[in-house]
């Protein structure tokens, strides 16, 4: 497991995600704070379901869980990852709908917590859990995303560019012991 942990965290490293670890959810709780006031973040939204677990329906009560016309231009969204990929660094969202997959692909920043518990050496590990989600009849619209560092495309000079189709900045914060 411990092999695991040290390679995702490698792996996500390599394709320019930050990655912070914590041994609790308060102590991420107390790093967003931080990271808000640090980064003059004004506006951010947070996913519904996380909004819903303690301590978040506290301490981000106020933030919403869905984009709206006068809020389309948020600076983070807050979400948290189903599993992550050793073998890539890459973090798995099992998404309801797109409304959900708006709050971390939309933002400049993505803040998405992720279990250590969560982390399986390959994709090929969850496929069922993958299928059994695509497979989902009580959602709207079953998707999953597959995101590994920031968002990076290149035109057809070789121009990279960050951002574009997704956050610029992507930062794991790691729970758990």
């Amino acid at each position: 497991m411990l092999a695991n942990i040290d390679k995702f965290i490698e792996k996500a490293k390599v394709a320019d995600a930050e990655v912070e670890l914590f041994p609790s959810v308060q102590r991420a709780v107390q790093f967003l704070r931080d990271f808000f006031t640090k980064n003059e973040i004004k506006r951010a939204i947070i996913s519904e379901a996380l909004k819903k677990r303690d301590p978040f329906d506290k301490e981000f009560s106020s933030l919403s869980g869905q984009l709206s016309a006068d809020s389309i231009w948020v600076d983070a969204g807050i979400v948290s990852a189903d599993y992550g990929i050793a073998e890539t660094g890459t973090l798995i969202h099992f998404d309801a709908s797109d409304e959900e997959k708006n709050v971390w692909t939309l933002p400049e920043t993505c803040l998405c917590l992720l279990e250590r518990k969560k982390i399986v050496p390959h994709l090929e590990a969850i496929a069922p859990e993958i299928t059994s989600h695509l497979a989902r009849t009580d959602i709207s619209s079953p998707q999953v995303s597959l995101v590994t560092g920031p968002s990076r495309t290149a035109d057809i000079e070789c121009q990279l560019t960050i951002g574009v189709h997704g956050p610029a900045r992507l930062v794991i914060l790691l729970i758990g012991t």
